[in-house]
């Protein structure tokens, strides 16, 4: 990170303070542009929506090239390239090379890797792609059952391994990415201890039918996660972590993930991730947020019009004080900029049990 960029961000978290403590209206542009390339997917996860209908007339090649010189002239900071599966479209490392070549320096890749091939890796990383998540939901048997194919798990992990293999040669950020739910609760210690195999950071999604690619009755079903179950397995990944805390979760984290199947707002957690992102869905829908559907095109109005005017900022202003239906999603970016998770995290490192209702709790910062 340059230092230009260092102090871009650090004026981005400055600004949310000032907005959380002492002026709600004020208005903070994203930094960086959550793009949907498609929510179609080749895989049928039951923790998803995406694959349980066919999404037509999403964007073309050029429309979305024109999305990204909006995007370079707004400015920002980052794209991340999601889906759906986005390595579906044959397009998908076209369009993130031109975002490389009008000048977009972060380029970020969602996927679970099915498609990341040899071949098509030396694709995405000649396009200018730095950083990935890759999607691990278990050990073999209970990942290839999540994901609805078999040999899923088998594939997946062969590619992320090739990525791994890359990662001095290209300086990549690498996450694996694990959604807790109902059926991989029990799981969790199996995912950290495959995390540190690979050196690999672990990230914990959360399952929620909330969110625009997951409401359905069987995601749900999912949502519904026995707290007994995932607080054994949370103990059991802090005593890894204990031994070893290499590319675990944070303890703040890990106490979030136990309060997020309780209560899944969480107030007490202002919502950075609606600042900081620009959503842009694959039909051209922009703003909103993972839990709240948008108004407004890139169709029809320019991108910069839109995240200046009114509906847009009082839109996200309701967002960050969580006055929603709640995601969980990138609650880890909610925790980093709180001071009181540091407090949980010392605490927990000095022998102190960290409770999720108590220290754990980032409401102690209001």
């Amino acid at each position: 990170m340059s230092p230009r960029e260092f102090l871009r961000l650090a004026r981005f978290f400055a600004a949310l303070a000032l907005k959380e403590r002492l002026f709600p209206a004020l208005h903070v542009r994203p930094l960086v542009a959550e793009l949907f390339l498609t929510d179609n997917c080749n895989l049928r996860c039951v923790s998803c929506a995406c694959w349980r209908a066919t999404t037509l007339g999403e964007l073309d090649t050029e429309a979305w090239k024109d999305v990204l010189r909006q995007l370079v002239a707004l400015p920002i900071h980052k794209v991340n390239v999601t889906g759906g599966e986005p390595l579906i479209r044959p397009d998908a490392v076209e369009i993130m090379r031109f975002a490389r070549d009008i000048g977009i320096r972060h380029i970020h890749l969602n996927t679970n890797a099915i498609l990341l091939t040899p071949v098509k890796l030396d694709e995405v990383l000649e396009a200018g792609v730095r950083s990935f998540n890759i999607s691990v939901d278990g050990p073999k048997p209970t990942h290839d059952r999540i994901r609805g194919r078999a040999g899923a798990f088998d594939r997946t992990v062969a590619h992320l391994r090739a990525v791994i293999a890359r990662r001095d040669t290209y300086r990549l950020k690498i996450r694996m990415n694990f959604t807790v739910m109902r059926d991989n609760a029990a799981s969790l210690p199996d995912i950290a201890a495959l995390a540190q195999d690979l050196n690999v950071r672990l990230y914990l999604n959360l399952a929620t039918d909330r969110t625009f690619l997951f409401r359905h009755a069987d995601v749900s079903a999912q949502s519904a996660v026995a707290q007994d179950e995932l607080a054994a397995a949370v103990e059991r990944v802090k005593t890894i972590a204990r031994a070893d805390p290499r590319c675990l979760p944070r303890p703040a984290d890990l106490d979030y993930v136990l309060r997020h199947f309780r209560d899944v707002v969480q107030k007490g957690v202002p919502c950075a991730e609606s600042q900081i992102k620009l959503m842009i869905r694959s039909r051209g829908e922009i703003g909103g947020c993972w839990g709240h559907d948008p108004h407004l095109n890139v169709r029809d109005f320019p991108i910069a019009r839109i995240v200046d005017e009114a509906t847009y900022r009082a839109e996200h202003a309701r967002f960050f004080r969580k006055d929603c239906v709640g995601c969980g999603s990138n609650y880890s970016l909610n925790l980093r900029w709180r001071p009181s998770t540091y407090v949980t995290d010392a605490l927990w490192r000095w022998g102190f049990a960290s409770s999720p209702n108590a220290v754990g709790n980032p409401a102690g910062d209001r």
